[in-house]
């Protein structure tokens, strides 16, 4: 870098910059073709010139990102020099800053976890909540440099913001990140109760990590906790803690047998997942309101059944004697019912009986086919659902829905609505083979039918 630049940065004089880019407009483009060099950003950050600094990215933002030959960015050297105003600068212009990997694959908040500064721990974590998401060369994230640089308040922090943070997948990245291991295998609470530190293994146990998780070498984190560490001890007992040796063994032929076939529940999630990721949102949202309507349909048609198109058949004229009464019973307990009751006039005809048995088995049809309908409808609906708290949330009132719709139908016609839960064991193969195939199908006539269009 030529030596006025630099000393033009080093005193923070915005002045000197225009009067080198009008001598020179390329001047700081032949710096950015340099891929590790100490920009003008980076002197700046090291000599804490805020607003020298934002002048520069406004005009040049990738030098921001930029490593120079130590392997550190800009915000990397704010943070080493102490120029906490030119930190928190440069995460107000950009907060993605936070997550520039440096040297050994360490972000700025590596580095913040690492010095255990709580005050720039938080304002990262607000700036950039993903910021955590980020692993070193080691596969370590911000918990374990935290833990292992023996600092507590830093880790309580860091859970703190885990918890606080309400992006997509946040709750999945909750799990996975408190559970993640680094290239020896070692969670966050194997470094805890590997160094003694009886305070980061009761908030790791608070916030619901596997106790349980094996390293490389096979150890628990109670195998590699001191035997002379009481306090840490308890505590992971109290969380059921168990030595590797006591964990109960996968055989090899179970794994085997995993690996060459899958149950019939595994193919249908399988087939589910597939169906999602293989389909756009604007085909979802027309599936969507297919399987409502659908729903609707079924649901309305189950409470009031076509009742005198199956009495029709049962019902003979007014001059037959020996004709069946059919007589609709509606009450606040049982809701659009029949009641067959014979006439007062004495032995019926057996002429009309395969009237009588036809209507009832339409009726039954009409029950069995209704129902299947209206389930199939429920299934492809929550197989629609997306993933995460959507899930959840719509889960519950899909289910009691359902049931409401089964509590009709046990009213109406009890044995058919048994057989269908004694069909349940088979539901997850019909799922697969019916719900799940008629929607790929339809989806590829949609996508057919485009291409011609």
């Amino acid at each position: 870098m030529e030596e006025n630049l630099k000393t033009a940065a080093q005193n923070g004089d915005i002045n000197k910059i225009y009067k080198l880019l009008g001598e020179d407009p390329n001047v700081l483009d032949r710096i950015d073709d340099v891929p590790f060099i100490d920009t003008p950003l980076h002197i700046a950050a090291s000599f804490g010139h805020v607003q020298f600094a934002r002048e520069i990215m406004r005009l040049k933002p990738s030098f921001a990102r930029k490593l120079n030959q130590d392997g550190f960015s800009p915000m990397h050297l704010a943070l080493q020099n102490g120029q906490t105003k030119m930190v928190l600068g440069y995460l107000n212009c950009e907060s993605d800053l936070a997550r520039v990997q440096g040297r050994e694959g360490k972000t700025s908040l590596h580095y913040v976890a690492e010095q255990g500064e709580v005050d720039l721990l938080t304002e990262f974590l607000s700036a950039c909540p993903q910021s955590i998401q980020d692993v070193t060369i080691q596969n370590e994230t911000a918990l374990h440099i935290a833990v292992k640089n023996s600092h507590v308040d830093a880790l309580d922090f860091l859970l703190g913001g885990l918890r606080r943070a309400c992006y997509r997948g946040s709750d999945i990245q909750e799990r996975k990140i408190i559970n993640w291991k680094d290239d020896e295998g070692n969670t966050v609470l194997h470094i805890a109760t590997a160094v003694n530190q009886s305070q980061a293994v009761r908030l790791l146990i608070s916030s619901k990590i596997k106790v349980n998780v094996k390293n490389l070498m096979g150890l628990t984190a109670l195998d590699v906790s001191d035997p002379n560490s009481g306090q840490v001890r308890e505590t992971l007992l109290n969380a059921g803690a168990l030595n590797a040796q006591s964990l109960p063994q996968v055989s090899n032929n179970s794994r085997d047998h995993r690996r060459s076939s899958l149950s019939c529940k595994e193919s249908t999630a399988i087939s589910i997942s597939r169906f999602k990721k293989n389909t756009s949102n604007d085909t979802r949202s027309v599936f969507l309101v297919v399987a409502v309507l659908i729903i609707t349909a079924t649901f309305q048609a189950g409470l009031t059944p076509p009742t005198h198109v199956f009495l029709d058949l049962n019902f003979d004229n007014s001059n037959n004697n020996n004709a069946l009464d059919v007589t609709l019973v509606n009450t606040t307990s049982r809701i659009n019912t029949t009641e067959i009751q014979p006439s007062k006039n004495e032995g019926s005809s057996k002429a009309d009986q395969p009237r009588t048995l036809i209507a009832f088995m339409l009726s039954n049809s009409y029950t069995m086919l209704n129902s299947a309908t209206f389930f199939s409808a429920i299934m492809a609906l929550y197989s629609l659902l997306p993933d995460g708290e959507v899930n959840k949330m719509l889960s519950l009132p899909l289910f009691s829905f359902a049931l409401c719709f089964t509590s009709f139908s046990l009213n109406s016609n009890p044995v058919l609505v048994i057989l269908l839960f004694i069909l349940l064991p088979l539901s997850d193969r019909v799922f697969n083979i019916w719900v799940i195939d008629w929607l790929k199908i339809f989806n590829s006539f949609r996508k057919t039918r485009g291409q011609i269009q």
